[in-house]
């Protein structure tokens, strides 16, 4: 059996396999990245829901304003995720 040999082919010049190997590993650290903002934008939304659903009152025992929830929730989501 001949071995073909890639690199001598006309259509593929210029084109190089181990390039192509890198590839697989891009696209395996844009999935990761992808997965880590959805549990980070999920820690976010749950966050934000369970402190929006405190009264004033609450909020305050626990020294915290209404207007710092966004703020808050962002830092728990990133720590949540940093932990993974």
């Amino acid at each position: 059996m001949a071995t073909y040999n890639v690199k001598a082919h006309p259509g593929f010049a210029g084109y190089d396999l181990a390039e192509e190997r890198v590839a697989p590993n891009g696209i395996r650290r844009l999935f990761q990245k992808l997965t880590v903002w959805s549990q980070e934008r999920r820690a976010y939304r749950q966050a934000v829901f369970e402190l929006s659903e405190l009264s004033d009152r609450d909020l305050a025992d626990i020294g915290i304003a209404r207007c710092d929830i966004e703020a808050i929730a962002l830092q728990t989501a990133k720590a949540k995720t940093a932990g993974r």
